[in-house]
């Protein structure tokens, strides 16, 4: 069994009140279920702690020995709330978070959620961009931390990544192929595809429309552009209207869910990145507050993976 806080506060409450009645009162518990918490905190550590005794409850020595280090432990855990409360007060001011249109979804929301609860203090405001605009305001200073997807090819942006994903193949409904189970980039070699039109904000014009293509591909074939899209509804009617196929986010399926497109899983398909990006140098205690957050978010992920 491990020892939790609670073993740890009920302990100390016997030890100072020296009466299992009287610590029952102070930290609001039956007696009985206090009796049996201490046993199992014995049990736990391999001695016994505390007698009964006709004058109460005294300690054993191994229980005065154990009592010093509860109360540093339950002091040290204290002092880790206030500091975080502390940090956490300190973080305010508005943050302007830029986000693709690319990357919205479940984990977008998980993100803004977070950061709202660990730092009330902070004034969010989420903007998002379109197709032509994938470092979603970072290089014009119109946000400060942006969720993306990579690559950025601009100067002085710093990405980590928060999640890897699958991409799928996104179709019209009427579409020969729209049935399959699941798509490789050999079985649509020669279709055309929508692509996002050049960047318009400063990065590299074409390398993230490219990756939307997967271009250069393995095979050899050469993408042929059906259509050209700015926003995420041009994307979505040019794709219905048969001008082209496309890819998109496993995770945005729901987001770009409409009648008329078809979703089928890739196969063999590199996967994509959600970052948080910002501007290197930015050391503002709102902004490093987002960043570290999501990259605490994204470990926490991994572990329970």
């Amino acid at each position: 069994m491990n020892i939790e806080l609670r073993h740890l506060r009920y302990y100390v409450a016997v030890a100072e009140e020296a009466s299992f009645s009287a610590a029952a009162r102070r930290v609001h518990v039956a007696q009985q279920v206090l009796s049996t918490q201490i046993r199992q905190l014995e049990e736990a550590v391999g001695t016994v702690l505390l007698r009964r005794t006709s004058r109460g409850v005294v300690l054993t020595p191994a229980g005065a020995a154990f009592l010093d280090s509860a109360r540093a432990t339950l002091a040290g855990l204290e002092r880790g709330v206030a500091a975080a409360l502390h940090a956490a007060a300190s973080v305010s001011g508005r943050l302007r978070v830029g986000s693709s249109v690319a990357a919205a979804g479940e984990m977008r929301s998980r993100l803004l959620g977070a950061f709202a609860d660990a730092y009330p203090a902070a004034d969010v405001e989420l903007v998002t961009y379109d197709l032509t605009a994938p470092a979603a305001g970072l290089l014009d200073h119109r946000t400060d931390v942006a969720l993306i997807r990579p690559p950025i090819d601009a100067p002085g942006i710093e990405l980590e990544e928060v999640e890897a994903e699958p991409r799928v193949f996104v179709l019209p409904a009427g579409h020969p192929l729209a049935g399959r189970d699941m798509l490789e980039l050999a079985d649509v070699a020669g279709l055309p595809w929508v692509a996002a039109a050049p960047a318009a904000d400063g990065c590299a014009p074409l390398t993230w429309r490219d990756e939307w293509l997967v271009s250069p591909r393995p095979g050899g074939d050469v993408p042929v552009i059906g259509a050209e899209a700015r926003t995420i509804d041009e994307w979505r009617e040019h794709v219905v209207a048969g001008h082209g196929i496309s890819l998109c986010p496993a995770s945005s399926e729901e987001y770009n869910a409409r009648p008329g497109l078809v979703f089928v899983p890739g196969k063999g398909v590199p996967l994509t990145s959600l970052c948080v990006a910002w501007r290197q140098g930015d050391e503002r205690p709102v902004v490093r507050g987002f960043v570290e957050l999501a990259l605490g978010v994204a470990r926490d992920g991994v572990a329970e993976g």
